[in-house]
Order: structure tokens, then C-alpha cells, then sequence
């Protein structure tokens, strides 16, 4: 063991914030990762400090488990929660075509229903899914033990983002009572690609057929998947982005809200808007813009009919939320409505549906870099730009909330403390400046001062958890009826990543 391969903490002055280094990626591991470029040739201290500088990160909910990923290659690794250990190795992947590079990933958990006569370890082996976006603009889902479940090419750019957001409904309803399943806005994955296009995958169709998939991989043969997914663009004079993110149609907290919003402005995309979305261009005096539209975009199919195959294949609760996802209150116990789906064909690879800008902040030269979306009940959306500042917006009002200075080099993530409804817990925007070297916590409802300030030195990248796994959101019970989700968030948590393959979990005292 190394001399540094200890356990270390990091504690804020007034004891508030808690830093706690758990695992280590081995050398050997990054030996691998690293091991078709030219990354690990130099003399230095720590030969992967350059590679691990542009290594991406995607951890699970827990954190347990941690995608990693470099040009031509990405891991599976897992640790055990709260024990200082080395990450093992659970699967390895590789670019199967000459000239892609990895752009985005994403460590997808995915909703398992659980099934007394299976064995806690096979349930655990189909409840991990590594998303994986490349140059060429292809997107891979790969299984957590690395065979390849599906492929698709929605839009012939790079594809580097790639987010899973979960409805407002779905991140309110904490508790284990019955619920009232709102159809407006579901759970989607996000893909965002560098000319700005942005294709939005339906999260519950994409888990009804990964589960398909995955099925299917465990008898032996897997065949195409189908779900469904809309595709858009936005009007910018050049389409290149630094970051696109889609925060679903307008929400109405209260039945009075529709009517209030509809009676103070004159814009019908702020009361009714279908879709909304943050562009931040990388050209142009804007330094982000809100596009929205009222308009609702045609869906499309990704692959060729299998949708009787899935109704067939997917049984027990699963079905139970096919049924409520696909027929709504009707009730309907046929297969018809699914085998419809299958009808539409597949999207070609023109320009998506055209997305109006409501309005632009012009600022010049300030540009935004990253758009961070905190859980959508809170309507909040962190913005990183090229001054050194980092802007909290109001997705609703589409107003400033906050301007946190003297950030330049930063990065922000969202962090909450507390355990059951969201009224009972405290939100924090984390923010880490690698030129000081320190971690800075603000709680929302008193930005003006940091709540804990922790000094931790350069070198480390902040990485955001997601909160509930892939078809978390569908309702269980009978269909058309109100009854709970499948899988209620967990708090909102984030990681720190170190140059020297660390990482770190961070514990807020309340």
C-alpha cells in the first residue's frame, strides 16, 4: 500500500462541512484506462495526473459505483459505501469503430421491481445500465457487466452531454401515500450535442425496453429496442454550444397558478409553454438564452416494431406501469395501444423540431460554460460562466435569484442534507475553486455568505449524483388509479474526484 493510501478528512473551521476521502482508483486500473494513449509515458510524480485531468466521471446514486471514461476506453469500477478501499474492476469497454472518442457519459440505474424468488445478486446484476455518447454522435447502452444492449445515431454531431431528469411530481411526492400520477411531464434522458441540437429520449419508454433488453440478454439473445424520443433545435446564428438542457413543459404548483401566470404576462410560452429549454452558445453576444415553445413536437420510434414483444415479456408490476404509461386512465387490458407505437417511422436525421428563443441575457463577454439543474421541485438551475461567476436561476419566474462572485475556474453541483419530504430537508449549491484549492457551501435562503468553507488544494473535479434511477417515476399499482412511484429519490448528493484517482464524499452537519 502506498504511503498515502490512507483514509483522510476534511473538516470546515466551524465544524460544519465534512470532506471524507473513501476509495482510490489502483494504477493498475489507470494503466488500463490509459493504455492506448499517451497518457503514463512521462517522468513526473504521478505519470496520470494529465489523463485524469481529462477523464470523465459517472457515479451511481449511491456512489457505489463509478463509470470512468477516456478517449477510446471507459470502466466499471465498484467500492464498498463509508470504507476507505480500492475500486474494483467490474467491466471494461471499448470504442468499436476507428476515429471515436468517448464525449459523455452517464452511470444509469434502473428501476427493478423486487421479485422474492430471485436472488439478491442476480437483482443487483441488472440494475445498472453505463450510457455511453461518442465524437461521431452515436449513443451505446451498455449493460454493467459491459455487453452492448443498444446502439443509436440520433444526429450525426458529438454528443457531449448527456443528463436523466426526473419530473417535479416525481422528486415532491416523498412519502409512501397515494399519489395522483400527472402526465404533462414525464422523465426523460437528455442528449445534448455541440451544434446545439438536443434530442429528448421518453424515460419511461427507454426503461420499458431496456428491461426488455436486459431480459433478453440474460436468455441469450437481445434484439433492437424501441422507445420514443423528439428531437430539437434551437435559432442561433452559430449553432455550436457550450451546454443545452431541457427542464420539461411549464409547471403549476397550485390549481391557481395556471390563471395567475396566464394574467400577468403577454407571452403565452411563460403560462403554457410545452417545452422548455437553457442554450448556452459559445458564439454570439449572448451569454445564455430560454427557448420555449407551446407547440407539441411530433414523436418518433427508434427502431422497428417489438412493442407486442415487450408487452409479452414484461410482466407484474412492470406491466402494470406499461399499462398506465401507455393506455393512461383508460384501463384498457389489451395490447393494441403498445403494438400502435410501433407503427411511426423511424426519425431521419434532419434538423429537429424549431424552438423559439423567449429571451436572451446579453452580457458580453460573459459566456456560460455549465448549466447545473438542481431537482426539478425546486426550479433552480446553477450557471458557471467564463468570469468567474456563477448565476442561480429561477426556471419558473426566468429571473436571477443569486450572483456568487469570485468564483473563476469553479464548479457547482447541488447537495442536499436531511432524509424524508423535501420540506424536511436543506438544499446547498457546492461550489469548488481548483485556483484556491477550497470547497464552498451556500444554503439556499442565504447565499450571501458561504454556510462552511473547507480548503482541500487543486486538482479535484465535482461530480453530480443522479437522485432516482430509470423508471423510478412510474406509478405501481393498477392502472389508472393514484398510487405511489416505483422508486422515490434519494437526496440530491455530489463527489469530488481527485488528480490522483480519489474520491471523496461530502457530509453536511445540520
Amino acid at each position: 500500500m502506498d504511503s498515502d493510501d490512507v483514509a483522510r478528512t476534511f473538516t470546515s473551521k466551524n465544524d460544519r462541512v465534512t470532506i471524507r476521502v473513501g476509495a482510490r482508483i489502483p494504477t493498475t486500473l489507470l494503466r488500463l484506462l490509459f493504455e492506448d494513449s499517451d497518457v503514463g509515458s512521462g517522468s513526473g510524480p504521478w505519470p496520470f495526473e494529465d489523463g485524469l485531468s481529462r477523464t470523465i466521471y459517472a457515479p451511481s446514486i449511491s456512489g457505489t459505483y463509478l463509470a470512468v471514461a477516456h478517449t477510446t476506453r471507459f470502466m466499471l469500477l465498484e467500492c464498498q459505501p463509508d470504507v476507505y478501499s480500492k475500486y474494483r474492476l467490474v467491466s471494461v469497454g471499448e470504442v468499436p469503430a476507428s476515429g471515436e472518442t468517448i464525449t459523455s457519459l452517464l452511470c444509469m440505474d434502473i428501476y427493478m421491481p423486487q421479485q422474492p424468488q430471485q436472488k439478491k445478486q442476480q437483482q443487483a446484476s441488472r440494475s445498472l445500465c453505463v450510457v455511453v455518447g461518442y465524437s461521431s454522435g452515436y449513443l451505446r447502452i451498455y449493460s454493467m457487466y459491459g455487453h452492448l444492449l443498444t446502439t443509436h445515431r440520433f444526429h450525426p454531431q458529438p454528443l457531449i452531454r448527456i443528463r436523466q431528469r426526473m419530473p417535479a411530481q416525481a422528486n415532491s411526492a416523498h412519502t409512501t401515500g397515494e399519489m395522483r400520477y400527472a402526465t404533462e411531464d414525464t422523465e426523460e434522458v437528455c442528449l445534448t450535442y455541440a451544434d446545439g441540437t438536443v434530442v429528448s429520449v421518453d424515460g419511461r419508454s427507454l426503461y420499458l425496453a431496456l428491461r426488455l433488453c436486459l431480459s433478453e440478454a440474460l436468455d441469450g439473445g437481445a434484439d433492437e429496442p424501441v422507445f420514443q424520443y423528439k428531437k430539437w433545435s434551437f435559432e442561433l446564428n452559430e449553432p455550436l454550444v457550450s451546454d443545452a438542457v431541457s427542464y420539461g413543459p411549464t409547471a403549476h404548483r397550485d390549481p391557481l397558478a395556471a390563471l395567475a401566470k396566464g394574467a400577468l404576462t403577454s407571452s403565452p410560452l411563460l403560462s403554457d409553454a410545452t417545452a422548455r429549454f437553457l442554450v448556452a452558445p459559445q458564439h454570439g453576444d449572448a451569454a445564455f438564452g430560454v427557448f420555449m415553445t407551446n407547440e407539441h413536437a411530433a414523436t418518433s420510434v427508434s427502431a422497428v416494431d417489438i412493442a407486442g414483444r415487450m408487452a409479452a415479456r414484461v410482466t407484474g408490476a412492470v406491466l402494470h406501469m406499461a399499462r398506465s404509461y401507455f393506455w393512461g386512465s383508460s384501463g384498457a387490458s389489451n395490447n393494441s395501444g403498445l403494438a400502435d407505437m410501433g407503427g411511426a417511422a423511424a426519425a431521419s436525421s434532419e434538423a429537429g423540431t424549431a424552438v423559439p428563443c423567449a429571451f436572451a441575457v446579453r452580457d458580453s463577454p460573459r459566456k456560460v460554460l455549465d448549466i447545473s439543474l438542481a431537482p426539478a421541485v425546486y426550479g433552480l438551475a446553477a450557471l458557471t460562466d467564463s468570469l468567474g461567476r456563477i448565476l442561480l436561476f429561477d426556471l419558473e419566474s426566468c429571473e436571477a435569484v443569486q450572483m456568487l462572485k469570485g468564483q473563476r475556474g469553479s464548479q457547482c453541483a447541488w447537495l442536499e442534507s436531511g432524509k424524508g419530504p423535501v420540506d424536511r430537508r436543506r438544499m446547498f449549491v457546492v461550489v469548488y475553486t481548483s485556483r484556491r484549492g477550497t470547497v464552498e457551501i451556500f444554503e439556499l435562503g442565504s447565499l450571501e455568505r458561504p454556510f462552511a468553507s473547507v480548503s482541500i488544494g487543486p486538482g479535484w473535479r465535482l461530480v453530480q449524483c443522479p437522485e432516482q434511477p430509470l423508471g423510478g417515476s412510474l406509478p405501481v399499482g393498477p392502472a389508472g388509479r393514484a398510487g405511489r412511484q416505483a422508486a422515490l429519490p434519494v437526496p440530491t448528493r455530489c463527489i469530488l474526484m481527485s488528480s490522483k484517482g480519489d474520491m471523496a464524499c461530502i457530509d453536511v452537519s445540520i
